[in-house]
């Protein structure tokens, strides 16, 4: 039997209250624990996400035991690699959702496989590696622990190599990939593994890989770029019902723009868009196998304007009729634009507005105005699609003002539904640059600056919380606009979800308090509002 060269783990999702807990002991010196507690509900007197909350409704509902996590669908970092490396001849499984696969990752850790591969897309703790790292351990002791994604990339960008050890040893693994994309280097690593040449590991750049006990090699930096046509997703190497009937889809790697608070373009390059031409033959192939919905993670689906168009008109061409999901970009459209979103099966929009206060917005580098905001809500709300609005409060130069500003504009210019997220000051983001300027202390959710801190800030967002009355707020843990598709596929209208959060949101905000609440009452009349799916649905 041929040997197994690696097993690749998509995302395994810790204890939403385990994890609170432990932000908990923070909470005089750092806003993580607010923004937490802003973003879940108390259920049976522990803190829990929207979609433990959903399932507790259609247990309720149904008698049945409801077990649905919007990480059941296929992981695109995990399909990404598998493909890629199926497609250089290595014998490659996968483990989609840690949580529900683990009796499939014992199966094929009996196999005696060279490596394990762990990405670490939407980690920013690491306990959720070192669980599936020690899980791991203890069901092969031999097997080689390769952990790679953007959790790595940015430990390695943002900490001294003394640093980095400290937290490598802690994570237990043998091979860390540093590298934003990192896939030529995997590649190189399994030639190494499987020739049987470990030492020869140090002739691979962008890899720090284990010594002993205490020590650890790092190779030389040579940044990837690889090539999105050729290596665009060969759905033919999974089956069906890995991806059926919702997935994920990319189109582009980066960003264009340069947003104050955000590093993402730094680390992952200059903007690169895959060809329509590569895009149709996947989309081809996705739905003459019975996908349904798709959920496009490109940062800034509809820019460029005129490619975004011609995506839509080959999806409406080809009469795909795929419900599809994306950022999107509103200040950066048209009305034609909204046209063919509408017509190609748009059926929901995440939308980066962050702040309805034109100051900020420039202060964010936003390159965004106002009332362009305003006229693109319009425009989708008009149509049909549904818009969750994300806003940040606390950014360099935000005060009472600003916040009344961003509250007023969402009154008046009302999105489906919408997420307020306390400021997260990176100290790699381009912001860092004018810390003088706005008197910035402090990082990650402990600051100040000359006009807040993230005290008067962690107010604000409850007080928004409260005062915003004409759309919905949708935390964004394991939630948020992602999991429509998902839900949809298990039978739930549109209709049923925002019902849904609307009645949530009496909870959420009961709960903001932080004191024990005995929700079943409430509980027993959202599963008689929700009424009963076409089918339960039960997962896992």
């Amino acid at each position: 039997m041929k040997t197994l060269d690696c097993i690749i783990v998509g995302y395994n999702d810790v204890d939403f209250n385990d994890f609170m807990q432990k932000q908990k002991q923070f909470i005089n010196r750092s806003g993580s624990y607010v923004e937490l507690k802003t973003n879940s509900i108390m259920l049976n007197n522990k803190r829990s996400t929207y979609m433990e909350l959903l399932n507790e409704v259609l247990t309720t509902s149904t008698g049945r035991a409801s077990n649905l996590s919007a990480f059941e669908m296929p992981s695109l970092a995990l399909a990404y690699l598998a493909s890629f490396l199926r497609k250089r001849n290595f014998s490659v499984e996968i483990v989609n959702f840690f949580n529900f696969d683990k009796s499939k990752l014992v199966d094929l850790l009996l196999e005696s496989p060279r490596a394990v591969v762990i990405t670490t897309t939407y980690y920013v703790d690491d306990e959720p590696i070192k669980q599936i790292v020690k899980f791991i351990r203890e069901h092969n002791t031999e097997v080689k622990i390769i952990v790679g994604g953007p959790r790595i990339f940015n430990i390695c960008y943002a900490s001294k190599p003394h640093t980095q050890d400290l937290l490598f040893r802690a994570i237990g693994a043998d091979i860390y990939i540093n590298d934003s994309q990192g896939e030529t280097t995997l590649e190189k690593v399994l030639i190494c593994l499987k020739d049987g040449s470990f030492k020869d590991l140090a002739k691979v750049p962008n890899v720090i890989y284990k010594v002993d006990s205490k020590t650890f090699n790092r190779t030389e930096r040579v940044i990837e770029s690889n090539d999105l046509n050729e290596n665009s997703v060969d759905w033919s190497n999974f089956k069906p019902d890995f991806y059926v009937p919702t997935t994920y889809m990319r189109t582009a790697r980066s960003c264009p723009f340069s947003c104050a608070f955000c590093n993402y373009p730094s680390f992952a390059g200059s903007h690169t868009v895959s060809s329509i031409e590569i895009i149709e033959e996947e989309m081809r192939y996705l739905h003459d196998n019975g996908v349904k919905n798709i959920i496009f993670i490109d940062d800034t689906f509809n820019v460029p304007l005129p490619r975004f168009k011609n995506i839509c008109r080959m999806m409406i061409r080809n009469k795909f009729n795929f419900n599809w999901v994306s950022f999107f970009r509103c200040s950066n459209s048209d009305d034609e634009a909204f046209d063919l979103m509408q017509q190609s099966g748009c059926i929901g929009v995440y939308l980066g507005i962050e702040s309805g206060d034109q100051q900020i917005l420039k202060n964010m580098n936003k390159f965004a105005d106002v009332n362009k905001y305003r006229y693109g809500i319009k425009k989708l709300t008009e149509r049909g699609i549904l818009t969750l609005a994300s806003l940040i409060v606390g950014f360099p130069g935000e005060n009472r003002e600003t916040v009344l500003n961003t509250i007023n504009f969402l009154q008046e210019s009302p999105t489906t539904f919408y997420n307020v997220q306390l400021y997260y000051h990176d100290t790699l983001a381009p912001i860092q640059k004018r810390k003088e300027e706005f008197g910035i202390i402090g990082s990650g959710y402990s600051w100040q600056h000359n006009s807040m801190g993230w005290e008067q800030a962690a107010d604000w967002m409850e007080y928004m919380l409260k005062n915003i009355s004409n759309t919905i707020p949708l935390p964004l843990y394991g939630f948020s606009i992602w999991a429509i598709p998902y839900l949809m596929q298990h039978h739930m209208s549109v209709s049923q979800i925002i019902s849904f959060a609307k009645d949530a949101r009496g909870l959420l905000l009961r709960s903001l308090p932080d004191t024990p609440v005995d929700f079943s009452d409430d509980i027993k009349q959202m599963a008689s509002n929700f009424g009963t799916p076409k089918s339960t649905a039960i997962a896992g």
